[in-house]
């Protein structure tokens, strides 16, 4: 293997681990990890259409400034999420990559009555599962991937009423949480 081969794997394992964060930064509601994937002038079509990342933008619910902002609205409205990544192909050209991720979301729908529902709610929680791929262009600048356009394609989807019975007989450590409380954030501390 030559050093250009070389540089190639790292470069596509660099672009690997920023799509890997976008996700987990989703699932997380972590919003500075979601905006350190974006370059700043980076720009967004997955059902919202503008920057991906400007915190200057102002931004109120049901106005989002940027992406960042429009998920963080959406995510809300529902209890979890999970984003599962699939085949991955990544295209070089020096500084610039391309990339299409294949992705399936499940997310778990607030019920009518929950005050950070939806417009759209239903009567009670909804599993709602999109299928799609993430087509991305990365850009290499000052040696950093990072996403410079995303487009967001969606290829099936489907809701259906939840088929389980909840978390309520799982010890509250073993389950998955958005933000800090998630073991993610405290796994050295715990693992010691």
């Amino acid at each position: 293997m030559n050093e250009e081969q070389l540089m190639g794997l790292l470069d596509k394992q660099s672009i690997s681990d920023i799509i890997m964060t976008y996700a987990r930064a989703i699932d997380r509601m972590d919003e500075a990890m979601l905006r350190s994937v974006f370059h700043p002038d980076s720009q967004h079509a997955h059902l919202f259409v503008g920057p991906s990342s400007d915190p200057s933008l102002p931004s109120k619910p049901g106005e989002p400034g940027d992406f960042v902002a429009f998920a963080f609205d959406v995510l809300n409205t529902h209890s979890r999420t999970h984003h599962q990544l699939g085949n991955i192909f990544i295209e070089l050209e020096g500084d610039d990559a391309y990339a299409e991720t294949y992705f399936t979301a499940y997310h778990r729908m607030r019920p009518k009555g929950d005050p950070k529902a939806a417009e759209n709610a239903w009567d009670t929680e909804m599993d709602f599962w999109v299928g799609g791929r993430y087509l991305d262009r990365f850009q290499k600048r000052d040696g950093v991937w990072k996403i410079s356009h995303r487009t967001g394609l969606t290829d099936w989807m489907r809701t259906e009423p939840p088929a389980c019975q909840g978390f309520h007989d799982m010890p509250e450590e073993l389950v998955g949480h958005r933000g800090e409380k998630d073991l993610v954030y405290r796994r050295r501390e715990a693992f010691k």
